[in-house]
């Protein structure tokens, strides 16, 4: 048998207190992460903050290791000068979802050189070599 909640009050009341707390500040910090972003004074300031969120975790990535077949070759420092700079040419957007994004963060990097192919060690070279 369910039971139909008809008021966000009676919702609350049945919400534990652990609960109501986590919404309640849940919605303080989302407030607060629109005012600042409004407020950001690059236009349009979501597709910034999430571009350079993708390209941040991307770069991570490369730099961690993820994919041992590229490296990063800047700092992350230059690599905002850079986004900076390239962010009327890069033309970022979500209108075609995050996949596309994703793909054209990736190639920027790429085409800038801040992710490059990692060079083979030596020893790894020998091995394959004797294989």
């Amino acid at each position: 048998m369910s039971i139909k909640i008809d008021s966000l009050d009676v919702m609350k009341a049945e919400m534990d207190i652990q609960e109501r707390t986590r919404m309640e500040d849940t919605y303080v910090r989302i407030e607060d992460i629109i005012d600042k972003i409004t407020n950001l004074g690059v236009f349009p300031p979501l597709v910034w903050v999430w571009s350079w969120d993708v390209l941040k975790d991307m770069y991570n990535d490369y730099r961690d290791g993820g994919d041992p077949d590229y490296c990063v070759s800047e700092d992350i420092e230059d690599v905002w000068a850079m986004f900076w700079r390239d962010a009327d040419k890069n033309g970022f957007s979500l209108e075609y979802g995050v996949d596309d994004l994703h793909d054209a963060i990736r190639d920027w990097l790429m085409e800038t050189g801040i992710v490059i192919e990692a060079e083979e060690d030596e020893e790894e070279e020998e091995t394959d070599e004797d294989e």
